[in-house]
């Protein structure tokens, strides 16, 4: 089994490593909370240790991702994971194994790797056990490339085995209060019957005429959102691909190869019936058919390599010749190059010359008076090199240059703040007019609305783990607090506000007698566990990385 999964891996999974490299690539920059030495880049970082990683190279930010990431990949079967989770995974991950080796646990035997493989999820069919057949069709969609090897997979299964029998010594038996499961039993076994009042706001026009003073007392009393952004000026040298394109000399085979490695990036033209032809499905025909395009793209790309490197050779120069202030315009000249005076911007609006980059732009903002000079910076149209001129702190605004923005933000402040006293009249409107028993919906229709438009539907015996498909998701948090018979307060949630009126609740049986209650105190369990487990290890990490006040720089492990 162990043998079949090593080459059937060594064959067929090598672009999904690909993938995963570039992913690897951008998620080496990274935050931890307030630890020095881990974030945004700086030159003089001082060396960061998580046991016995310097999470300040990136060499050990390498270390500590990789594997993680194609652990995610293998056990969860995506790469969609947002980056605090990723982090955070990698961290728990690490200081997992790092005490398996402190413990000597030792790793899985064959079998056991074996019956661990059969578990990973991105192989599992519909029913979570080990598919061949899904497994076949995903490999369908890759093609070869790519630098990971089986070995690295057996390596980070290996490691997974291992991280989870940390976690399970860590976890200890999960105690259960018998008020845990009954409050559980509530949440989930709970069988609702409900009406819902969608109140519109977009339909809802109350008259609103501000005087002066409103809005003058409206801008004192938010004038902090109506300030003038930070903003950095910059002087910049472009380096426009253009310039290079007639440098680049392309080979046929190259302009092939780039083609096989970017199928879906040139996607055939479409026949006269208007149907795109399936990518590969004629690979000689769909690149000639691309072929023109292909080659533009890659010469292309050539010359933004050309730009970017020479950018960095410009860098270097003034580095070495020390010059800095007037000197600088002369000597960039010197080097057939036109150094440019930038206009302010702030952070998140990029100028022209940085093509609207957002990374260039937080480099702009990394300069000031002991780092002038920026790195050589890729652009869209080619690259970039910065040197700072200064600073422009947050400032106050004068109220007649924002009173357009003013007024508009009043006015929708208001129409808010006249919607939720709205929908505490409907409520108290509705509730009223149940108790004399009118039918939800008619009652509804007899609400004042003040030419708000109210639409209503209805929900039958349904439990909070089987809703309807349409059921709005932004009332659950209202029926925890509704018994049967109860209306909510409005919810206002994008352009509507939402009332539920709880038409019926059924409770379940909430002691062992319910079949459901041996199944619920075992998750129950398995959640207090897996709690317990991970918050030895945020605590564990907290620690190495010196998140309680003290520096474990130099820590003996």
């Amino acid at each position: 089994m162990i043998s079949w999964i090593q080459i059937t891996f060594q064959r067929h999974f090598r672009i999904v490593f690909l993938v995963l490299l570039a992913v690897l690539i951008v998620a080496f920059v990274f935050t931890i909370g307030a630890a020095p030495g881990i974030g945004q880049a700086d030159r003089s970082a001082q060396a960061r240790t998580f046991f016995d990683l310097n999470l300040s190279s990136p060499e050990g930010q390498a270390t500590l991702y990789q594997d993680a990431s194609l652990s995610i990949m293998l056990q969860a079967g995506t790469m969609q994971v947002p980056q605090a989770q990723m982090q955070e995974f990698a961290l728990q991950r690490y200081a997992s194994l790092y005490l398996a080796k402190q413990l000597n646990l030792p790793g899985p035997t064959d079998a056991e790797l074996e019956e661990f493989i059969q578990g990973v999820r991105t192989f599992s069919g519909p029913d979570g056990n080990f598919d061949p057949e899904a497994y076949a069709t995903f490999r369908e969609n890759l093609k070869e490339g790519g630098r990971f090897t089986e070995a690295d997979i057996v390596r980070v299964l290996k490691g997974d085995f291992l991280a989870r029998r940390v976690n399970n010594l860590l976890s200890g038996p999960g105690y259960v209060d018998e008020s845990e499961v009954a409050f559980q039993l509530k949440q989930t076994d709970t069988v609702w019957t409900v009406n819902v009042a969608r109140v519109d706001y977009a339909s809802f026009a109350p008259t609103i005429e501000p005087s002066d003073e409103d809005l003058r007392t409206y801008f004192d009393n938010n004038g902090f959102r109506y300030e003038t952004p930070a903003m950095v000026r910059v002087n910049y040298v472009e380096f426009p691909a253009t310039r290079y394109l007639t440098q680049v000399q392309l080979t046929d085979d190259e302009v092939r190869a780039f083609y096989e490695s970017n199928p879906a990036r040139f996607p055939a033209p479409t026949t006269e019936e208007g149907e795109t032809p399936t990518i590969g499905a004629d690979l000689d025909a769909d690149f000639l058919a691309v072929r023109d395009q292909v080659s533009a793209a890659l010469r292309y790309e050539r010359a933004r390599s050309l730009a970017q490197h020479d950018a960095a050779d410009l860098t270097v120069a003034i580095f070495d010749a020390k010059v800095s202030g007037d000197a600088l315009g002369e000597f960039v000249a010197t080097q057939g190059r036109t150094l440019r005076a930038g206009q302010p911007f702030p952070r998140n609006a990029p100028p022209a010359f940085l093509g609207g980059s957002g990374q260039a732009a937080a480099a702009a903002f990394q300069l000031d008076e002991s780092r002038a000079l920026s790195d050589a910076l890729p652009t869209a149209a080619g690259a970039v090199v910065l040197v700072f001129q200064e600073r422009i702190e947050p400032a106050p605004s004068a109220f007649e240059a924002v009173a357009d923005r003013v007024r508009a933000d009043y006015l929708e402040n208001q129409k808010r703040e006249r919607f939720v006293a709205l929908g505490r009249q409907l409520r108290s409107s509705l509730e009223s007019k149940l108790a004399a028993g009118t039918a939800f919906a008619d009652a509804v229709a007899d609400l004042d609305a003040k030419g708000a438009t109210i639409k209503t539907e209805s929900f039958a015996d349904f439990t909070l783990m089987s809703r309807p498909q349409d059921f709005p998701f932004s009332i659950l948090s209202s029926l925890q607090n509704l018994d049967a018979g109860d209306v909510s307060q409005m919810v206002i949630t994008g352009q509507e506000g939402l009332i539920t009126h709880a038409a019926a609740k059924v409770a379940p049986v909430l002691d062992e007698s319910n079949p459901r209650y041996a199944e619920v105190k075992a998750q129950v369990a398995s959640v207090n566990s897996s709690t317990t487990a991970s918050a030895a290890l945020r605590a564990l990490i907290a620690e190495e990385l010196g998140l309680d006040g003290e520096d474990h720089a130099g820590h003996d492990h």
